[in-house]
């Protein structure tokens, strides 16, 4: 494990490098701000990404509110917080595996078997996200995910070795309702997954890398929908969030290959029980 690691401050030195370069050059050339408040920004990315590449959760669940609270729109918060995703979590799967997190890549792999189910019931979830969300109460749905959230963070808490049999059906149910809040709110799609994996009898581990390469798939159809409806990207916000995302990204895939198991699972559940009930107080506020 240390060698893989060690093969991997190359790329890890040259992923940064790139990141600050196009950072350094936006600035340059004008296409944002050097203000105090985007350096805040690009840290507050940083410290979200961070948590949501090594536990699975809380990039979108914690930013959008974050970036409500800064005076930002709905619509423009919600479709930069999808690009963003979609290029972190690609980055955080693709340095996951590297770093033996899970395997993307054998013939047998059951990891990427569940990445494909995941991602294929994300996409009925997408669909109906943001072409229905106008119709659908958001009260309602955010209450429901909210509960559904903590729920599952308690179970994990008090099956940590009793895990449930994996079954397609569930793991289709639960990405179809995960990335519908997300579609809708920018939120609460890595609880559910993460979670739902890890009370299917896939190692915690395994399951942050899955749910990144899964939320970057619904991410990217998400974003394609919202652009097709006449919504697009606010460029001015778009880099430094995704700077700040990248940068975490090597960072989270090599702690949580240090992180012992059992203990993951645990931080795991009590984070899934913590957004779940954020998300239920902020509903009823």
């Amino acid at each position: 494990m240390n060698k893989i690691i060690d093969r991997s401050i190359p790329i890890v030195m040259i992923w940064v490098v790139t990141i600050l370069a196009i950072l350094v050059f936006s600035f340059t050339k004008g296409v944002i701000p050097i203000t105090v408040n985007i350096f805040i920004l690009i840290l507050i990315c940083f410290v979200c990404e961070l948590m949501d590449s090594s536990l699975g959760m809380g990039y979108g669940t914690t930013l959008t509110p974050i970036l409500l609270a800064i005076g930002y729109e709905p619509l423009q918060i919600v479709p930069t917080i999808l690009l963003s995703e979609f290029l972190s979590g690609l980055s955080a799967s693709i340095f996951h595996h590297r770093v033996g997190n899970v395997d993307f890549t054998s013939k047998k792999s059951r990891h990427s078997k569940i990445a494909i189910v995941l991602a294929i019931g994300s996409v009925f979830g997408v669909i109906a996200g943001v072409n229905l969300a106008v119709e659908i109460p958001t009260f309602i749905l955010k209450l429901t995910i909210g509960i559904i959230i903590t729920v599952a963070g308690i179970i994990i808490w008090f099956f940590l070795n009793h895990p449930f049999a994996f079954k397609r059906w569930k793991m289709i149910v639960i990405a179809s309702i995960a990335s519908f809040n997300k579609a809708l709110s920018g939120g609460g799609y890595g609880p559910l997954l993460t979670s739902g994996q890890i009370l299917s009898g896939v190692n915690g581990k395994a399951s942050v890398a899955i749910t990144s390469f899964a939320e970057s798939f619904t991410c990217l159809v998400a974003v394609i929908l919202f652009m097709l409806r006449g919504h697009y990207i606010n460029i001015e916000l778009l880099i430094p969030v995704c700077a700040g995302a990248l940068l975490s990204v090597p960072i989270s895939a090599n702690i949580v290959s240090k992180l012992n198991e059992t203990h993951l699972k645990r931080i795991i559940a009590i984070l899934t029980i913590g957004l779940g009930l954020f998300t239920i107080i902020k509903t009823l506020a």
